[in-house]
């Protein structure tokens, strides 16, 4: 946590053992990798219809429970991966996993439903490659399509037969990542982040018609696939402003990207229980599409005092007017942006007994103008506040902690409204050992 933390030593595996843990990580990013689902199953979401889905944030636990926040943050133990600048004070090996929960209510003007769900957080590998430059691996979720509705009518007024057509998004955008963090002088920091977008997005129509003698299921099968590359930028200045104070000043540039998108429309037919397939024919295969991603800006400003006090104020903004789907429309997304706020305070880093000394704690809040908005032209925000805390494992491990809860929408101005409440775990597992000049004897 303070700078002493930034004096360790770098070094290459100093033997066969101290591979295992980022052995172990490799093998799960590449079977996570090759498989054809998302890591970002969310609870139910109306809204993820729109675009590539709900979009997921990059940042760990720790940048939860500050409200999301983190573009000027480091401290040079947890990875931060808002801003790929802040990687170069990383001066030992960090893994980082974790998982979201989310209960969700949702509630119009005639009805309430409430959902419960879950997510892998991003999967991070960090390590220092020299005394000035630090590199990780990750695995992240980008996106998440997660919807589900239906209606049904009567064939003839007097009659009892009628029609089912059921609406359902599934899957979602993932990200494999290799982001490099290098300290240019004393007080300042470049980076830059290389990521590979993969993913499935289906959207399905299901039509079946209830009568005696026929109960098939019809489904219209919707299915895009992504491939692509994205590149962020990042800035970090750090200069110390008094005897225990530092001023961060970071940010971050996320340009507008074309993926490739390979498009197919299948028409199927299923048995009365939607299990069994009976007949597929396609209706329309193209793997030459495109879709253009929107690009994203962010700044930070933070006050640190190393192993004691981080007040930070971030903002960022999604250029959403660029998206175009595969047909060319926009979705009627708008530009979104988000303000937030959060402190970490640790009691005393440095004390040699007292366990809850040297926990981490945290809180934040944010409020975001999202890309969706209503007919009546009302924007639909998001506000959240959040608490948390890190406490310490062994070495420089720990268990983080977030509580965010929060209120998207209103039913006085959109006509709809959703409480959420997030937990979210995750884990900093450092070693000082993983990586350390050999000693000759």
């Amino acid at each position: 946590m303070s700078d002493a933390t930034n004096r360790l030593p770098y070094c290459f595996f100093s033997s066969f053992s101290g591979l295992k843990t980022p052995l172990l990580f490799i093998f799960a990013l590449v079977n996570l990798f090759f498989s054809n689902t998302s890591i970002a199953q969310e609870t139910n979401s109306p809204l993820s219809f729109y675009g590539i889905g709900e979009i997921n944030t990059e940042g760990t636990a720790i940048n939860a429970v500050s409200g999301g926040l983190g573009v000027a943050n480091s401290n040079g133990i947890y990875i931060n991966n808002l801003n790929p600048a802040t990687l170069a004070r990383n001066r030992y090996t960090v893994f980082e996993m974790g998982v979201n929960m989310e209960g969700k209510a949702m509630q119009n003007n005639e009805r309430r439903s409430n959902t419960f769900g879950g997510a892998l957080a991003p999967i991070t590998l960090a390590f220092p490659m020299s005394p000035k430059w630090s590199m990780s691996l990750s695995l992240r979720p980008v996106s998440g399509i997660t919807y589900g509705t239906f209606s049904s009518h009567k064939l003839k007024i007097t009659g009892e037969d009628s029609i089912i057509t059921t609406y359902s998004g599934s899957g979602g955008l993932n990200k494999a990542v290799i982001s490099n963090g290098y300290r240019v002088s004393k007080d300042m920091y470049l980076g830059l982040e290389t990521g590979l977008l993969f993913g499935v997005i289906n959207k399905d129509i299901s039509t079946q018609n209830l009568t005696d003698n026929q109960s098939y299921l019809v489904k219209l099968a919707d299915r895009s696939n992504y491939s692509g590359f994205q590149w962020k930028l990042g800035y970090l200045w750090r200069p110390k402003i008094s005897k225990n104070y530092f001023l961060n000043i970071g940010a971050t540039a996320e340009l507008s990207q074309n993926v490739n998108v390979t498009r197919s429309i299948e028409i199927q037919t299923y048995s009365s229980s939607g299990i069994s397939k009976l007949n597929a024919d396609t209706l329309y295969r193209n793997p030459d599409l495109t879709t253009t991603l929107p690009s994203t800006y962010r700044i930070g400003v933070a006050l640190e005092r190393p192993g004691k006090l981080n007040v930070s104020l971030d903002y960022s903004m999604t250029k959403w007017n660029e998206f175009k789907n595969t047909e060319g429309k926009n979705d009627n997304l708008s530009n979104s942006y988000k303000v937030a706020i959060g402190a970490e305070y640790i009691p005393d880093f440095e004390a040699l007994n007292g366990y809850f000394k040297h926990v981490m704690y945290r809180a934040g809040a944010s409020y975001t103008q999202t890309p969706y908005s209503y007919a009546n032209g009302a924007k639909l925000n998001d506000m959240n506040i959040s608490v948390g805390a890190s406490f310490p494992l062994r070495n420089i491990s720990y268990l983080n902690l977030s509580l965010v809860a929060g209120k998207r929408g209103t039913l006085a101005t959109n006509g709809v409204e959703e409480q959420y409440t997030k937990i979210v775990i995750g884990f900093t597992l450092g070693d000082f050992y993983w990586f350390r000049k050999p000693k000759i004897d």
